[in-house]
């Protein structure tokens, strides 16, 4: 049995997030440069720009997965299990104050007659 360590697995995210950051930013100076070439008049060439397209695409998927796994470990670390979770502090405290508010409301605590 492997144990995946948490801080581990989210740190090697971080850092593949990064990467793909970075990745990014270069194609949209590619971007910005044949939006240029576009504008000047001059030609593109189809195939790099589709290709170019096809790696834009590709990338942004990669950042949306990965974003969503960090979101995982993340959820994970927090003890977090399945789509949805129950904030039982919250609810406590939700609970105290619509209790505290029926009790100033219903005049709790005086001597009826």
């Amino acid at each position: 049995m492997i144990l995946i360590h948490l801080e581990e697995e989210l740190s090697r995210l971080e850092n593949e997030r990064d990467d793909v950051a970075a990745v990014l930013r270069d194609l949209g100076e590619d971007m910005r440069r044949l939006k240029a070439q576009v504008e000047d008049g001059e030609g593109i060439n189809r195939t790099e720009a589709g290709k170019l397209l096809g790696d834009v695409r590709y990338w942004l998927r990669a950042s949306h997965e990965t974003e969503a796994q960090i979101a995982n470990v993340r959820r994970k670390q927090k003890g977090l299990a399945g789509d949805w979770a129950l904030d039982l502090e919250r609810a406590r405290d939700e609970i105290g104050c619509r209790m505290a508010r029926l009790r100033r409301c219903c005049g709790a605590g005086e001597v009826p007659d």
